[in-house]
């Protein structure tokens, strides 16, 4: 089977790496040849092979799906992409949105991605496949009995704003017990300032596993996920996580048996939590226990990529998409941006005009200011010239020869007087 994966780009992120087991892990196998196609770089090829399945892995890459030959066409879903934008960026979530009404099957890596679309896209094949993780890579780890501070390890990039990456440091911080904080980010270099934190990154596998097996808790306070890859891959070497309810963390984080949950914006309750874990190392060793039992029901590498073989073979064997469905779709998909559109212009309009008021009141304030400086150094400038006229005034009365006998006198009777 001839397939090809178009990327935006293969960074050190858990998507990137995802994309890049598969296509290794399959190119491994002899029914099947691959091809990583840069969307946004190189020339999309060209001819009369076309593709058994031509997979797009991000938003950006959708568009290009019918400028490659393929007989069939299917999206990767790491995630519902929009929820990665803050809402100031109005386009970009949009677009990632229509994304979801093309005529096209879907491979998802949650359940509940699978579900969602099931409600959307009720037309729509779709297929599941978890991301499996490289069980050499991660194998489990004896723990010794913990002495000395909480380790804490938090995972994620300080600069996305929903990885909630500096509310777990100020929530280490908070602690009552004493705690060692690390975090590990994609870019270190790019992860600002963080507060009393050791910060790593850059880590192979390999690395990624020693780190976990040396931390006691992972900490991963997300607002947006699919899976949360990070607490998957602790738990194969015995580290429990302290999460949020990000979509996706009910697929392998039970509270209380291999890690806890808390609460959005709850700091006093991640406090406690954390707390907890620092003084009950009897507890911390049962969510041990529960990890490295959740991590062995896991799917290795091999069995993703066996599941996702087999699910790229149904979309090739199973007919196209009904276009119809998605075009109507796609149709009320775009009416909704252009509504959508139209009250953002209204508002953003709205916007300037304040801002242009408040600008053209603030420059009318600044004049009249100018004016009454350039009125008071005008008057300053006058009493200055009156208390000079004073002062040449009073030099005058001083030297003339009358004032200063009058002053020997007084001094005179005042030693008489003395």
């Amino acid at each position: 089977m001839r397939i090809c994966f178009l990327v935006p780009e293969l960074g050190r992120s858990g998507g990137a790496e995802t994309i890049r087991s598969y296509a290794r892990l399959l190119e491994a196998r002899a029914s099947f040849e691959v091809e990583l196609i840069r969307a946004d770089g190189e020339p999309i090829p060209e001819g009369d092979d076309p593709y058994d399945v031509a997979i797009a892995t991000w938003w950006g890459t959708a568009g290009h799906l019918w400028r490659v030959p393929a007989r069939r066409r299917a999206v990767l879903l790491q995630s519902i992409e929009s929820r990665f934008y803050e809402e100031r960026h109005f386009f970009e979530r949009l677009a990632a949105e229509e994304v979801l009404s093309l005529p096209v099957a879907f491979v998802t890596v949650a359940g509940w991605m699978r579900d969602l679309l099931a409600e959307l896209r009720p037309d729509a094949p779709c297929e599941m496949v978890r991301r499996g993780i490289d069980k050499s890579a991660f194998p489990p780890r004896q723990r010794a009995p913990r002495e000395g501070p909480l380790r804490v390890l938090v995972e994620g990039q300080p600069s996305m704003w929903f990885k909630g990456v500096h509310e777990a440091v100020a929530c280490v911080g908070a602690m009552r017990e004493p705690a060692e904080l690390t975090v590990v980010a994609g870019d270190p270099a790019d992860a600002g300032e963080v507060d009393g934190a050791r910060v790593v990154g850059g880590l192979d596998p390999g690395g990624m596993a020693d780190l976990y097996a040396e931390s006691d808790v992972l900490v991963k306070l997300s607002r947006v996920e699919s899976l949360g890859l990070a607490p998957i891959e602790a738990a194969h070497v015995g580290t429990p996580a302290v999460v949020t309810p990000y979509t996706g963390h009910e697929e392998h984080v039970v509270h209380g048996r291999n890690g806890l949950v808390v609460g959005f914006d709850d700091a006093p309750g991640t406090v406690r939590a954390l707390d907890r874990l620092a003084r009950d190392a009897s507890l911390l060793g049962t969510l041990s226990e529960g990890a490295l039992e959740t991590a062995r029901e896991w799917p290795s590498a091999e069995d993703a990529a066996d599941s996702f073989a087999d699910a790229l073979r149904a979309i090739a064997e199973r007919p196209a998409p009904d276009a119809e469905p998605a075009l109507q779709d796609l149709a009320r998909a775009r009416l909704r941006r252009l509504e959508l559109t139209r009250e953002y212009v209204r508002q953003s309009e709205a916007a300037l005009e304040r801002a242009e008021g408040e600008r053209d009141w603030l420059r009318r304030a600044l004049q009249e200011a100018r004016d009454h400086v350039e009125e008071l150094g005008t008057a300053m400038r006058g009493l200055e010239g009156i208390v000079a006229q004073k002062d040449r005034l009073i030099e005058d009365i001083r030297s003339e020869r009358a004032y200063r006998a009058a002053v020997a006198v007084r001094r005179a009777l005042l030693r008489r007087g003395g």
